[in-house]
């Protein structure tokens, strides 16, 4: 568990900015997304089991392909599987540590890989992505664990924790920072930086409920967001957890690394972001808030046919790189460069 907020010190202030909506192919992907989507949630919301939604995701997203030249490794962290992610022009300077979103309970490597593959592309880093537990096998700090695993492999494998960073989208937005801040409480060294993709950061949902953007939002319901939380705190009381859960928004956040947060304008957790932001800054942690005009959540995903969803990851790649230490570390392993050549000799996808 993480301690709560300290008292505010304005010394800094979160950097905002807001992109415009220019493409009809972003319209398009809301109008799927409320149409479709959203009503599907919605009902999911009566009756919260999503393991046949999961199965069915995973077998489609199976038989999409990789960009050209991209490598995948399977990678055995102990408590659960990661796949070892490489893009054509990734170097050994740095790595990313991915955790991939779902609400803690769909989704898998292999729903995130393009994603993944295209974090790899932008940031030229090879991408440790971590297929952790989800409820209700765990509980979220079983999920935390078991991404802390995946920064101890990164550390193994040569790369200097500075030159780690984690990225993570939705719910995986919320056990990016949980793990900053477990290592931070644990006194282990902490990454480069931190981006969140339409992050997930309290499982409250009286910010959302009050929100302007409740109804407007393309995806979620308050319904979905009450139902998530529900579910938790029922996979609580069925593992017996001990003490109580402190979501990042509440958090001390002060020692975090810089962080990223990207956001969708209609976004039903867009309240929680800018509240987290205001709270990073006045923790004095270099923060930029990017608020994309009309997106989806995680519109990032669709980067291969949305052109505001290619910008974003554009931006994602360059704040992954301005937080790595100028100049050549001083020696990426021979280890990492060895795992990276298995990688290429493994699996190769296009």
């Amino acid at each position: 568990m993480t301690s709560p907020a300290r008292s505010r010190c304005a010394d800094t202030t979160a950097l905002r900015t807001k992109f415009p909506r220019t493409s009809r192919r972003s319209a398009a992907l809301a109008g799927g997304m409320r149409s479709v989507a959203k009503p599907a949630l919605n009902a999911w919301s009566y009756a919260p089991v999503l393991s046949k939604l999961s199965r069915v995701m995973d077998r489609t997203a199976d038989r999409l392909t990789l960009p050209n030249g991209t490598t995948v490794e399977t990678v055995q962290l102990g408590p659960c599987d990661a796949e070892w992610v490489r893009a054509p022009r990734a170097r050994d300077d740095g790595a990313v540590l991915y955790l991939h979103g779902g609400a803690f309970i769909v989704c898998s490597l292999a729903s995130h890989r393009r994603l993944v593959a295209a974090t790899s592309r932008t940031s030229r880093l090879p991408v440790l992505n971590v297929d952790f537990r989800m409820l209700p096998e765990v509980t979220i700090e079983g999920m935390v664990g078991d991404c802390l695993a995946g920064y101890r492999w990164l550390l193994d494998q040569g790369y200097a924790h500075d030159r780690i960073s984690i990225v993570g989208d939705s719910a995986g937005g919320y056990l990016a920072f949980a793990v900053a801040l477990a290592l931070r409480d644990e006194h282990l060294p902490m990454p480069a930086s931190i981006t969140g993709m339409s992050p997930l950061l309290d499982l409250d949902v009286e910010r959302k409920k009050a929100s302007p953007h409740s109804e407007k939002c393309d995806l979620f319901t308050v319904r979905a967001c009450r139902a998530l939380q529900q579910l938790v705190s029922h996979v609580d009381d069925l593992h017996e957890a001990q003490g109580e859960r402190v979501c990042p928004i509440d958090a001390d956040l002060h020692g975090l690394p810089p962080v990223l947060i990207q956001m969708g304008s209609r976004e039903i957790l867009r309240p929680d972001a800018e509240v987290m932001a205001d709270r990073l800054a006045a923790a004095g942690v270099p923060t930029q808030l990017q608020i994309w005009t009309g997106q989806v959540h995680v519109f990032q995903a669709a980067a291969s046919w949305v052109p505001e969803a290619a910008a974003a990851m554009r931006e994602l790649g360059r704040f992954v790189r301005s937080n790595l230490p100028a100049g050549q570390p001083s020696g990426s392993s021979r280890v990492a460069r060895d795992s990276s050549a298995r990688a290429a000799s493994s699996s190769s996808a296009g």
